[in-house]
């Protein structure tokens, strides 16, 4: 297999790879490392894949299996990145080449290999892994998946006449189906007894909306793995059948149906259409299929369908011989043992009835011998239920709504009795019927509940109902403030007045049972009742409720930003939508309700602390207005003082994922920031979101021609040592503020972004890489008018990187129907584009080569003649016919 090409420092990633993971291929923990490993590692990669070639028979079979799932692995689809149903439909409509456009469809459905460390399959399983692992379950977890689905009506299909694209399609779309078979028996998904086809493909063709049951849909559409390829390659056979009928039998007689039973349910569904399969060849498969394909209906619907649409072609000397096979019943060994003896007889007759009656309703015709076997079935055994074609066939998800009137249910008027009824109709765990009917009659009767709850009850019925209320009662629109309220809300405002005045007065015992369903009312009112004095007093309340709850047993095994958001300290916080506007030298928060919220925020300790100083770095610098002290020593002091790997590290994610603050928050945190952003102890994302708040508050600074808030030698050193998720990502601040930034015009953003990439971007070329690249082939665009220059800057940083169209440049306008490079208007700016493209597009043995390329070449022709002579401009329009 070819393998990357390396830059130096690459090359020196690569042996120290390959002398730290020599000797220890069957260690787990490598193992486990390299199922981390992603694109950006392509040194760690290239290396693990040649020492594997040169060590392979020394490494025990389970874990050989493992590295090659692994190498298998990193051959998926970006499917982050993965172009989309609106790519595909363009590129047909604009007649990309035929190759391209097919590469993109398979690339999209195709079944690929996704794996996970051991612990997801333990955890799955409950099954205690052994110390020395035996089975590929025992290090990796794997299974099939695949991208997005593709619809017929995705790809425009119905519009598509060109018989030899439809051909070359069929048979790209088999062979990523077979390659993905083929993994699935690689990983134990299909070995005997098993076939992971039959529930991940319900229907091996989309099913027509006539057929959705109700509450349901396509029964597939939600699905993964198989399904996506398998329900496209027979649409597309489909369609090729109405225009050349002898290449649609030629693509299903490639479906290897004697080895694989999903090619087997293909072949059934193709089956149906007479023109495709004559009545010998139908008897022929039906008699050879095994006794599940041909009873089980629900594993495999394609089967019952063919047997019933064309059972009357049978030929007369093979339907005796099947008609036997039915009456005679399921064999013994398909019955369920769960079936009791006395009514395995039973049981199998009934299956007989329903695939006779399936034929019927077909509109086949029964022979006399096996009507009066129905006729006489159904007056002993009665009649079964109406079977239309198809009866029992797997539907996929449904969703069933039922209507419900709680007040029928519980009689009114409410009486001291009915809150513990209603408790007792709530279950202590999991969602009944019984639990949701009694929660919609308190979501509906608050006024009677909240009277009820004000005699304070007993402790444990107090504690669910108040639960209940506080996740049932909530407004219609959770995301409008008092000035837009709808009138149905507006009338339930002072109810929730009174719900927060019945919570301060309630028992702290039943408040703790209940913070959770409490915490979530807050969250519910917070933009109805802002700052009104009854909300915040409840808030207070529950403070040192929801503090208790989030301390007690953490769950330290998930993320900080996991945990916060869902704690009930973080539920609170969220509820306080109403801090007061600051107002040049005010101090709304240094009295009144607000600084008891402070106060109440600093004397919070353990995990609660954590969960608080998370959510609140969101929005530090808001806090550092207006109330400068708090503020640094609570939020901004506990920042500088994280060590990596200790819990507090997480914190960075908090100020990472929220608002830019100001200069004087950057001008305190510099050194600890940048020191965060090039530390491995925070993800590739969280370090890239610091560098976009670095990069934007030296632009803001630069703007306001104020003194950079990080010295420009700390960014520096940021994008020198954070890595490609950090440069990227400062590369997109860069263009997010050519594109968007305010208060000046597109010259002087440029001057602006242009200044700063000369003073902090780093010089060493041996930084270069496709994902930086990447995005710095993009930014010129961003630039508008300065393309030209912008581009110049670039260049020395650019390296061929994965492209698939020019859309991946920004020169395309994303407005008009066709190619069009309207950013690309002189001579200048072609030239620069072409030196662009020069860079950045491969020309080895399997490069991408973007499509759209030729247009681009013919519109830098038009602008500029003279670069045709161009020896760049030469091979890349040789690579653009390949």
């Amino acid at each position: 297999m070819r393998r990357p090409k390396l830059s130096d420092t690459g090359s020196r990633i690569r042996q120290t790879t390959w002398a730290f993971a020599d000797g220890r291929l069957d260690d787990s923990a490598v193992l486990t490392w390299a199922v981390g490993l992603t694109a950006d590692h392509d040194a760690e990669r290239t290396s693990l894949r040649d020492l594997f070639d040169q060590r392979v028979n020394m490494i025990s079979a389970p874990f050989a299996l493992a590295w090659r799932c692994v190498f298998e692995y990193w051959q998926r689809p970006d499917v982050e990145t993965n172009l989309d149903k609106y790519m595909i439909k363009r590129e047909l409509k604009l007649g990309g080449t035929q190759r391209e456009i097919i590469e993109l469809i398979v690339e999209v459905v195709r079944p690929w290999l996704k794996i996970d460390t051991s612990k997801h399959y333990h955890a799955l399983s409950g099954e205690k892994l052994p110390n020395k692992p035996k089975l590929l379950k025992h290090l990796i977890w794997a299974k099939i998946s695949s991208g997005d689905r593709l619809t017929p009506k995705d790809i425009g299909l119905e519009d598509i006449s060109d018989r030899n694209f439809l051909v070359e399609l069929g048979a790209a779309l088999n062979a990523s189906l077979l390659s993905g078979l083929n993994l699935a028996r690689m990983i134990g998904s299909i070995a005997d007894g098993v076939d992971s086809t039959n529930w991940q493909v319900h229907r091996v063709y989309y099913v027509p909306e006539a057929q959705f049951p109700p509450g349901g849909g396509e029964p597939d559409r939600h699905g993964e793995g198989f399904a996506p390829a398998t329900k496209l390659m027979f649409s597309v056979l489909e369609r090729l059948a109405t225009i050349d009928v002898e290449a649609a039998r030629r693509l299903v007689l490639s479906w290897d149906t004697s080895e694989w039973k999903l090619y087997r349910r293909l072949w059934a569904a193709a089956a149906r259409n007479p023109h495709l399969a004559v009545p010998a060849e139908v008897s022929e498969f039906l008699e050879k299929i095994d006794d599940e394909e041909f009873w089980w209906s629900s594993s495999y619907p394609e089967i019952a369908e063919l047997r019933a649409v064309r059972w009357s072609e049978i030929p007369a000397d093979r339907a005796p011989r099947l008609e036997a096979r039915l009456l005679k019943g399921q064999p013994a060994k398909l019955i369920p043992k769960s079936v009791e003896t006395a009514d395995r007889l039973g049981f199998k007759q009934h299956h007989t009835r329903v695939e006779l009656q399936r034929i019927r309703a077909a509109g086949s015709m029964l022979s006399e011998k096996a009507s009066k076997w129905l006729n006489d079935s159904n007056e002993l055994l009665g009649d079964t239920p109406e079977v239309d074609l198809t009866y029992g066939f797997n539907q996929g998800v449904r969703l069933l709504r039922r209507d419900r009137s709680s007040k029928a249910a519980l009689e009114a008027p409410p009486g001291p009795q009915l809150l513990g009824e209603l408790a007792n109709m709530i279950g202590d765990g999991g969602w009944d019927d019984r639990t949701e009917l009694a929660s919609d009659y308190i979501a509906q009767n608050p006024t009677d509940v909240l009277e009820l709850l004000e005699r304070a009850p007993d402790q444990t019925v107090s504690a669910k109902i108040w639960q209940a209320f506080g996740y049932g009662f909530r407004p219609l629109d959770l995301n409008v403030g008092p000035d837009k309220v709808k009138p149905e809300d507006k009338a339930k405002i002072p109810i929730a007045v009174r719900a927060c005045k019945a919570i301060v007065g309630e028992r702290p015992e039943v408040l703790k049972e209940a913070i959770n369903g409490l915490a979530s009312f807050m969250n519910s009112w917070d933009k109805l009742l802002r700052d009104g004095e009854e909300f915040l007093a409840a808030w207070l309340a529950l403070w040192p409720i929801a503090v208790a709850a989030t301390n007690e047993e953490p769950d330290l095994s998930q993320p900080l930003s996991e945990r916060a958001f869902a704690s009930p300290v973080g539920q609170l916080l969220f509820a306080l939508s109403g801090w007061p506007t600051v107002k040049a030298g005010g101090t709304p928060l240094s009295e009144g309700p607000w600084a008891d919220i402070l106060s109440a925020i600093a004397n919070t300790t353990g995990e609660a602390r954590f969960d608080a100083q998370y959510i609140l770095l969101r929005d530090v610098g808001y806090y550092h207005v207006a109330e400068p002290a708090w503020t640094t020593t609570n939020l901004i002091e506990p920042l500088k003082r994280a060590l990596p790997g200790d819990v507090t590290f997480e914190l960075w994610e908090g100020l990472a994922s929220g608002h830019l603050p100001g200069a004087e928050v950057f001008s305190e945190l510099a050194e600890p920031l940048v020191a965060a952003a090039i530390s491995k102890h925070l993800s590739g994302r969280v370090r890239g979101d610091l560098s976009q708040q670095v990069i934007w508050s030296l632009l803001l600074s630069a703007r306001d021609k104020q003194a950079p808030a990080v010295p420009f030698n700390l960014a520096q050193q940021m994008l020198r040592m954070g890595g490609d998720d950090v440069r990227r990502e400062a590369i997109k601040a860069m263009h997010d503020f050519l594109e968007n930034g305010k208060d000046v015009d597109i010259n002087g953003r440029f001057e602006l972004v242009a200044s700063l990439f000369l003073e902090v971007w780093p010089k060493e070329l041996t930084l270069n890489s496709r994902q930086v690249s990447e995005s710095l082939a993009e930014l010129p665009a961003a630039a508008g008018t300065r393309y030209a220059a912008i581009a110049e800057l670039v260049l020395p940083y650019l390296t061929p990187f994965d492209c698939w169209s020019l859309w991946d440049y920004g020169i395309l306008d994303r407005n008009a129907e066709d190619d069009n490079f309207s950013i690309i208007d002189d001579p200048a700016k072609a030239s620069a584009l072409l030196a662009i493209l020069e860079k950045t597009i491969g020309s080895e043995e399997g490069a991408i080569i973007p499509n759209g390329l030729e247009s681009a070449l013919i519109h830098i022709a038009k602008l500029a003649p003279k670069l045709e002579k161009d020896i760049r401009f030469q091979r890349l329009l040789t690579l653009s016919r390949r």
